[in-house]
């Protein structure tokens, strides 16, 4: 019974240990806002696809550093507005759209 405990006690720890390392992982906010009546092509963040047309808004948790909101256009992934993301601060991105491409305002 007692390598059962031990097996048991050591998962335990490789858990938390795991959480504590995420915990520390400095990150900041995301709010994607798109102007009304406007239609923007799906957007991406990182690894996140981002559908804009059931709401207004969304706000994502990235990591502090450098970003790139990119859209997609015929299976490809095309950047469109650079910023940073600063810890445990929220960054917010206007998206409109003229013509066929959109385009960003940074704001935070």
């Amino acid at each position: 019974m007692r390598p059962l405990l031990a097996g048991a006690a050591g998962v335990g720890v490789a858990v938390l240990a795991l959480a504590l390392t995420h915990w520390r992982e400095d990150t900041g906010y995301v709010e994607i806002k798109v102007v009304p009546g406007f239609v923007v092509p799906p957007l991406v963040l990182g690894s996140a696809h981002i559908d804009t047309t059931k709401s207004d808004g969304i706000v994502l948790r990235e990591r502090v550093g450098a970003a790139t909101l990119a859209y997609e256009r015929y299976g490809e992934r095309v950047p469109f507005c650079q910023f940073t993301v600063r810890k445990n601060r929220i960054v917010t991105i206007a998206v409109t759209a003229f013509g066929r491409d959109p385009r960003c305002k940074v704001q935070g």
